[in-house]
Parts: structure tokens; C-alpha cells; sequence
């Protein structure tokens, strides 16, 4: 009789009918548990980089472009003039604002190296060459520089003093006052600023290597378990791979802009984490090494953002042109002190002695290394002093690597978008009129979609009687939602229990019947 009971409670799996959709379905398009999909959050996209370009390619019109372009659309004479004044605005001042985050240069890896032509060639030392900064950038540090700089200041020297003697008139005993009070505290406030601010530049560049290092570990760290995890999904890997690929593009070489855009809009560690809970939402049975995996990418995810956070953070922190105008006043304060106390010892011409000239041109070509100096460290990326991007670039490589030698390498890109996402994306029907979204238009392959409903009698007549109640889908790609919000899954579900009561019922009657002889 338990074999029976069994066999009656499997009926009204076995029997099942097509039957149409109702037009109150909420349809999310979704694979079944073995072919998973990517729901991002609400207000996410996929990829912004056609957004990233238009911006970058209007940050880089200056304003006499901006005023052209203005006429060129039909614009009056003013408007093109606001154009022209308003860019003109947005390349100077000390605030941050669209133009200077998608204009400053940023990199933290050779962005050859992401090319197609590369994207096979195993990593080697070579890669980690740091890329040699353009003369303008390094001829302040060159010995040329600094022995025409103080060419220059001796010889010019002569002419400030007259000039200054021509100018002022000064008894003697005011020039001691001047001596004694102002050119010191011009010294001493001189050498604080400047302490101040290669402490500042110093602590910045330390603060931004060490965070882009550790921000690239925990990436790779991630690409290792992410492709531990999908190893037998290669779909699913593939998207999570190109995710990864769009992160590593945006810390090579885009700039803190087109980051930013892409945190508020497509966030690739949102995106990835995203999949990953949506991934172990649609499977219900884990391994003990899969479990593992996901808990070690539910730490390392935060981690990784914690990192960009800090990296980004440092990124801003640079030093506003004000402030190097500040250096530059007294700078020139300091000079000008010295050559007080200079005219005291000239002669009656007004032309100082040698030993003069000679420091106020060893002070004047300090001053300027000095200047140059902290103009240098407040660009961490260019220059002299830059960032040392081995530790970073080391990481960077390996994931391009890993991904590279994986089975579906080849359709990962890292130079661009890659191909269009499969699991991106939310296609939704909702109510009456609403216009369906078909699985083509999220990039899933057209499938034949067949619903079935149980030929048991109480669950069909229940089905007819309820006008909420929503049929059981057996489509891969789509899950049907009633209305108030159970899913397909938990209808399957209820009609199974419900089919095996049924039977388990029926069968009892039948047997005390047979005992009794009496009909129930």
C-alpha cells in the first residue's frame, strides 16, 4: 500500500496540459537554476561607456571650441559667448568640478598592455617598465635647468638693486629694522609652508600606492574565486569576467571621471556581487568548497570597495593652484628681504658685491627646486616623482592573464566593452497593455515558451476559481509572478503538496472501505 501511495502522489506531476497565459502575469525573464541570469539592482546599467567617451570628448574642447560650436548650432552671438566664458571658468579656480576630473591624467599600468594585440602575451618584467614622462614634465630636475636658473639670477641681480634703490629711499638704520624683523619671519614662515606641504605630497603618494596595491590584491583574489566558483558555468564566468575586465580598464588608464560616472551608474563591484547573490539565490545545493567560495567573495567584495574608496579619496586630495600661489608670495617676499639687506652693503652706484650676487643666485635657483618640486609630487602620475605602479600594475596583469587563458578568454575585453552582456538587464510585463520585453532584447537566445498546469481536479478547479491564482511555467527562460507576488516556483510547489494530500486522502477512504464495508 506505501508503494501505491507513493505512485498516486506522483500523478499529478506526470500529467500536466498546455494551457495560454494569463494577461495579469508579472513575466520576469529569468533562467532556470542551472542557467543563471544577472538581475541587476533597480537604476543599475550594464555599461556607460558611450557615456564615459561623449564626456571626455567634450572635456577635451577648450573654449574658443565651445564658442564655435555654439555658433555652429545656431546659437546668438551671446550664447556662444557664455560658452565660451562659462569653459573658460570650469579650466581654472581651485574647485572640483566635470572638467578637471575627466582632464587629469591617471594610470596605473601600461594601457598598451590591455590591447588586443597584447591580450595573449604572457605577462613578463618588461611589462612593469614604467612609461618615460615627457621633457616638460622632467626638465625642471635636469642640471641644464638649474645652472641657467642661477645664470640667470646672478646676472640679473644687479638690475633689481638699482631698479629698487632708483625706487626707494631708505636711511640706514631702517634698513637693520627690516633686516632684523621682516626677512626672518619671512624665512621662518617660508620653511613652514614648504614643510607643510611636501608633508602633505609626501603622505598622499604613499597613501595612494598603497591603496591601488591593495585595491588590485583583492581583485585578483576575487578573479581567482569567481572563476573557482563558475568553473562549470562558463556563461556565467564570462560575464563576470567582462565585469572584472571593465574594472581593470577603468584603473589602467581612464580617468577619476569616467570612474565616478561608472561607480553612479554601473558599478562593476555592485554588478559582481549582485550576480553572485542572484547566483546562489537560483541554486539551492552547495558544495562545502562553492560555500566557502561565496562567503570569501562576500568579504572580499567590501573589502574591494573599502579600498577604491580610500584610492579614490587620495586621488582628490591634491593641492589647489592657490596654494602654490601662496609659495610662489613668499618665495618672492623672502627674495626681496634678501636684496634689502643687500643694498646696505652696495656700493655708491647701487650695484651689490660679488659675494652677493653669488647667494641671491644659489637662493633663487633653491627656491625654484623647491617650487618645481611640490608642482611634481602634487601630480602623482606624471613626472619626476610618480607612484611606483609595479606592485599595482604586478596584480592588474594577472587577472588580464587568467582571464586570457581561460576557455571564453577570447570574448572578454579589456581595450573595450567586450561582447553585450547575456545576463544583463530586467525584462518586465506588468499588468494589462503593458508591453512584454522579449529575451532577445537582454541579449538570451529565443526560446519556445510551454506553461502547464496539473490535471488534477481540485488543483484545477481552485486554478479557475482564484483569478489570482498564476499557472506553473516550465519555460527556462521566464519565471510568471502573480500579482501578489509568489512566484512560479512556490505555485509548483503548493500544487504538488496539495496533489499528494489529495491522493494520500483518497487512498485512506479506499482502504477503509475495503476494511469496512461502508461507504464514506
Amino acid at each position: 500500500s506505501g508503494v501505491a501511495i507513493i505512485v498516486l502522489g506522483a500523478i499529478p506531476l506526470n500529467g500536466l496540459q498546455l494551457v495560454q497565459p494569463t494577461s495579469k502575469a508579472i513575466n520576469y525573464h529569468r533562467r532556470s537554476n542551472y542557467e543563471h541570469r544577472l538581475n541587476l539592482f533597480k537604476g543599475m546599467a550594464s555599461n556607460v561607456d558611450d557615456d564615459i567617451n561623449r564626456e571626455i570628448a567634450d572635456a577635451e574642447m577648450s573654449p574658443f571650441d565651445k564658442l564655435k560650436e555654439e555658433l555652429d548650432n545656431g546659437g546668438s552671438l551671446k550664447d556662444a559667448f557664455s560658452a565660451y566664458q562659462k569653459r573658460k571658468k570650469e579650466t581654472s579656480g581651485d574647485y572640483e568640478n566635470k572638467l578637471a576630473l575627466l582632464t587629469t591624467f591617471r594610470s596605473y599600468s601600461n594601457r598598451e598592455l590591455l590591447d588586443s594585440d597584447h591580450y595573449t602575451d604572457e605577462p613578463t618584467l618588461d611589462d612593469l617598465n614604467q612609461s618615460i614622462p615627457s621633457k616638460d614634465k622632467t626638465i625642471w630636475a635636469s642640471s641644464l635647468y638649474r645652472i641657467s636658473v642661477f645664470v640667470s639670477a646672478f646676472f640679473v641681480f644687479p638690475f633689481i638693486c638699482q631698479l629698487l634703490s632708483t625706487f626707494v629711499e631708505i636711511k640706514a638704520d631702517e634698513f637693520d629694522i627690516v633686516n632684523e624683523q621682516f626677512t626672518p619671519g619671512i624665512g621662518i614662515l617660508y620653511g613652514t609652508f614648504v614643510a607643510l606641504t611636501l608633508d602633505i605630497l609626501y603622505e598622499r603618494q604613499n597613501k595612494v600606492q598603497e591603496n591601488a596595491s591593495i585595491e588590485a590584491s583583492l581583485l585578483s583574489q576575487v578573479t581567482q574565486n569567481v572563476l573557482n566558483l563558475f568553473r562549470d558555468q562558463p556563461q556565467i564566468a564570462r560575464e563576470a569576467s567582462q565585469i572584472i575586465a571593465d574594472q581593470v580598464r577603468i584603473i589602467v588608464y581612464r580617468p577619476r571621471g569616467a570612474e565616478m560616472l561608472n561607480i553612479m551608474r554601473a558599478d562593476p563591484y555592485a554588478r559582481l556581487l549582485s550576480l553572485i547573490d542572484h547566483f546562489q539565490r537560483d541554486n539551492k545545493k552547495f558544495t562545502p568548497q562553492q560555500e566557502a567560495v561565496i562567503d570569501g567573495l562576500r568579504g572580499e567584495i567590501p573589502a574591494l570597495m573599502e579600498a577604491r574608496a580610500k584610492r579614490l579619496s587620495d586621488e582628490a586630495s591634491s593641492l589647489p593652484p592657490t596654494h602654490f600661489l601662496v609659495l610662489l608670495v613668499l618665495t618672492a617676499l623672502s627674495l626681496i628681504g634678501f636684496t634689502a639687506a643687500a643694498l646696505t652693503v652696495a656700493d655708491d652706484a647701487g650695484q651689490p658685491s660679488f659675494e652677493s650676487r653669488m647667494v641671491f643666485a644659489a637662493l633663487c635657483a633653491v627656491y625654484v627646486l623647491f617650487y618645481n618640486f611640490c608642482r611634481d609630487m602634487n601630480d602623482p602620475f606624471d613626472g619626476v616623482y610618480q607612484i611606483k605602479r609595479s606592485s599595482a600594475a604586478s596584480f592588474l596583469l594577472q587577472i588580464k592573464w587568467l582571464i586570457a587563458s581561460q576557455p571564453f578568454g577570447k570574448d572578454v575585453r579589456f581595450d573595450t566593452r567586450g561582447l553585450p552582456p547575456e545576463f544583463e538587464g530586467e525584462a518586465v510585463e506588468v499588468g494589462k497593455g503593458a508591453g512584454k520585453v522579449e529575451p532577445a532584447s537582454t541579449g538570451l537566445p529565443e526560446r519556445n515558451a510551454q506553461r502547464f498546469a496539473p490535471t488534477d481536479s481540485a488543483v484545477s478547479h481552485e486554478a479557475q476559481s482564484n483569478e489570482k491564482s498564476q499557472v506553473i511555467t516550465a519555460d527556462t527562460n521566464t519565471i510568471t509572478v502573480t500579482e501578489d507576488g509568489s512566484t512560479g516556483e512556490n505555485t509548483i510547489i503548493e500544487a504538488q503538496h496539495k496533489a499528494k494530500n489529495a491522493a494520500v486522502e483518497e487512498k485512506i477512504q479506499s482502504l477503509k472501505e475495503k476494511a469496512t464495508g461502508v461507504s464514506f
